[in-house]
């Protein structure tokens, strides 16, 4: 299970236009003119399911996030154990959202542009 949440938003990456480009836009964006955590995230999958490298120009964050869920989920599948959580997931969780939005921050001009 915690490998197929990291393989879902790869395979949806490969669905969408190389470009990322949905026509979706991002609310938070909208209201305040500042990006959300997960401003990016779609055009970095995207191309990260193309195997190309530029995805580090958006929100690297979530594909690196969803590649340790999919390793995690392996080797708890390979160790027989059930994923951890509680208050670690929280924590985690809590982390990766805070490092997608300074990332989000830093790549702003090639995520808002």
């Amino acid at each position: 299970m915690v490998a197929a949440f990291g393989c879902a938003p790869l395979a949806a990456g490969a669905l969408v236009p190389a470009d990322g480009h949905t026509g979706l836009i991002c609310p938070f964006r909208e209201l305040t003119g500042f990006p959300c955590p997960f401003c990016g995230a779609t055009r970095a999958f995207a191309l990260a399911a193309r195997g190309d490298l530029g995805f580090t120009r958006f929100n690297a964050v979530w594909v690196v996030v969803a590649v340790l869920l999919i390793v995690a989920g392996v080797v708890l599948l390979v160790a027989r154990r059930a994923a951890p959580g509680g208050r670690a997931v929280a924590v985690l969780a809590g982390v990766a959202v805070l490092a997608g939005w300074v990332y989000a921050f830093v790549q702003r001009a090639a995520i808002v542009g």
